[in-house]
């Protein structure tokens, strides 16, 4: 069998905002495209992506301050921060312009730097995500939410297999792949999500969707218990040209449960967007 040749390229840390933000990126041809991680991940919850898109692309992944292992010595994490940091990372690395493929939480980061930086972000995908672009229906969603998230316990506390991110039909199928997920965003202490939550709900793009240019992707998971399928359609009414995806049998991470089927949703339109 034939083992496709993916080089490295560089990785580390970069400082921003007081922060050590740690980046890694495969691949050396091809457009740049940022896999930015939701509340239950870090960088490499992507391992089922880079090999898949590093064959014809540049691809980066990072971690989110307090997440992986980025810092969070400034208790300053959040949208905005994450944004900076996205820009800081490009920066370091030369990078003019880039794809930004990000899922849940990580959607603030891409929608904030693709409203920063529109000459620079070649498209958006969203991955079950508004990234900060309300409807009120999501607004609400999105509150009641935060308070399941504060008066629940903590993924730690739940049965092997069990995450709120993703699908119950996982645990079915693969409960190793389940418990794969929780053990990968455990590996560092992130900021409490009920915290991370309030800062979503509270980072609004909305007034600013007229500036998104840059063609747009979102994918949502059939059964996402957190940004349901029609409350996604609602939002991507609102951003022009915007196309919709709906990932059959999953939940709120089908990059993670069904990645061949996301895979390659998400390649063949950055192959028509670059």
């Amino acid at each position: 069998m034939s083992i496709p040749s993916i080089p490295p390229g560089p990785r580390g840390f970069v400082e921003s905002g007081g922060e050590q933000i740690y980046f890694e990126s495969w691949g050396a041809d091809g457009d740049a495209v940022v896999l930015s991680h939701g509340m239950g991940g870090n960088h490499a919850i992507w391992y089922q992506q880079v090999p898949a898109l590093a064959t014809e692309f540049r691809v980066l992944t990072w971690d989110q301050r307090g997440f992986g292992r980025s810092t969070n010595l400034t208790e300053n994490p959040g949208p905005v921060s994450s944004a900076a940091d996205l820009a800081a990372i490009l920066d370091y690395l030369e990078i003019d312009t880039a794809h930004q493929v990000a899922q849940s939480m990580g959607g603030w980061a891409a929608v904030g730097f693709a409203l920063d930086h529109p000459d620079r972000t070649l498209s958006l995908v969203l991955a079950d995500t508004v990234g900060g672009l309300f409807t009120p229906a999501v607004r609400q969603q999105l509150a009641d939410y935060g308070q399941v998230i504060a008066s629940s316990p903590p993924p730690s506390q739940l049965p092997l297999g069990s995450h709120p991110a993703i699908g119950e039909q996982l645990a079915g199928e693969n409960l190793a792949q389940a418990f794969l997920y929780s053990q990968i965003g455990a590996m560092a202490s992130p900021p409490p999500p009920a915290v991370i939550a309030g800062m979503l709900v509270a980072t609004d793009y909305s007034d600013r969707v007229a500036e998104l240019t840059a063609p747009t992707l979102f994918v949502v998971g059939e059964h996402d218990p957190i940004i349901p399928p029609h409350l996604i359609e609602g939002v991507a009414a609102l951003v022009p040209g915007s196309e919709l995806k709906i990932v059959d049998g999953t939940g709120h991470s089908p990059y993670f449960e069904l990645p061949d089927v996301w895979n390659e949703i998400v390649a063949g339109f950055l192959r028509r967007s670059g």
